[in-house]
């Protein structure tokens, strides 16, 4: 198997794993209180972003592909299942204003929704959609900064270089300590009173990400037993839990900008096979799914429970449950017979009548 085939199983693993943590971080529960830096599986997701972008493409940015090319590309490969789970979130918005639950006036509807179909950040104008960027499907938030972070990558070929991200990387650093400070909390990007920390938050940990691949493909290769990586991963979310009060943002930004980079670096070159690396590969193919189906799944489910028990009747722990089990199926569904369909053919569609997929 050449460098360029070679796929990363325990990262998709893990990847998958950060997915199901992202659920837990938007249903209260005991698991708050486990697992207090929870949230930080997003930061996951951006440095694994750089690392396997970097692998995947940086080569052909610096010798044949176009910015066009790779940028269609990415959105072939997001926007499916971006699409989905608007649909889902806006048809939920119709149905509570539907049922009364909600005012939500049809000219502020189509705003949002013009907004969302040219997948891009909804300006906070409108007191319904709570500052939120996407509003239909709240997740999209990192999706719209992971594809600034691709053209980025595409469009200045600094950025693919050592030298000059062993530059940037410590400026980005800076950034993302001063929004941290200013906002009291890692957490940003979500909604539009930390968007611009949001910003630094992917600068700094996407191009880390592609700094470790360019530490990898030169021969930097440690091993972490899978079972390691998982326990790491876990103990990223819970270890605040660990720490007192005063010391939890120093936690949180140590996590961002050492030991998460640290997990992608030493999970890359991890091995698994059998039934353990089955799993992997399949929770990497479903976590994309889940991480974006998630949240109007949890809607539904919270108005199909509220209806049937009373408000709030099943909540915390069960509810985070439930959300898990349907999100995985959900996105195992549209995985097989909407995302993957769907993105095959469009990409020969696209290379069929200008080549720009090549």
């Amino acid at each position: 198997m050449s460098e360029s085939d070679h796929r990363f199983i325990v990262l998709d693993g893990l990847r998958g794993a950060a997915a199901l943590l992202v659920i837990s971080d938007h249903i209260p529960s005991v698991i708050w209180n486990i697992a207090p830096s929870r949230a930080l599986a997003v930061d996951f997701f951006f440095v694994l972003s750089g690392f396997v972008l970097a692998h995947a493409y940086g080569d052909r940015l610096s010798s044949s592909m176009s910015i066009r090319a790779f940028m269609t590309r990415r959105l072939i490969r997001l926007y499916p299942l971006y699409i989905l789970g608007s649909i889902l979130g806006a048809l939920l918005v119709v149905v509570q204003v539907l049922k009364g639950w909600m005012q939500v006036p049809p000219g502020e509807f189509a705003i949002v929704s013009f907004f969302g179909i040219t997948f891009l950040p909804c300006p906070p104008i409108f007191d319904w959609t709570a500052s939120a960027p996407f509003p239909f499907d709240g997740p999209a938030w990192s999706l719209f900064f992971e594809l600034v972070a691709n053209l980025f990558l595409a469009a200045f070929a600094f950025l693919r270089r050592p030298r000059s991200l062993l530059i940037f990387l410590p400026i980005a650093a800076l950034a993302l300590l001063y929004f941290t400070l200013q906002s009291g909390t890692f957490d940003m990007g979500w909604k539009y009173e930390t968007f611009p920390g949001g910003a630094a938050r992917i600068a700094y940990e996407f191009f880390a990400g592609v700094l470790i691949y360019d530490f990898w493909r030169k021969g930097y290769r440690w091993r972490l037993p899978a079972t390691a990586a998982f326990a790491l991963l876990f103990v990223v979310a819970m270890g605040s839990a660990l720490t007192p009060g005063g010391l939890r943002m120093a936690w949180d930004l140590s996590m961002q900008l050492v030991f998460i980079p640290l997990i992608v670096a030493l999970a890359a070159n991890a091995y698994v096979s059998g039934a353990m690396a089955r799993l992997c590969t399949t929770l990497g193919d479903l976590s994309y799914g889940i991480y974006m189906l998630h949240i109007p799944i949890l809607i539904a489910t919270r108005l199909a429970t509220n209806h049937l028990f009373g408000d709030d009747q099943v909540s915390g722990l069960a509810m985070t449950l439930i959300v898990a089990l349907l999100a995985t199926i959900a996105a195992a569904v549209a995985h097989g017979a909407y995302d993957v369909p769907l993105r095959t053919r469009l990409a020969k569609h696209l290379k069929m009548r200008s080549g720009i997929a090549d």
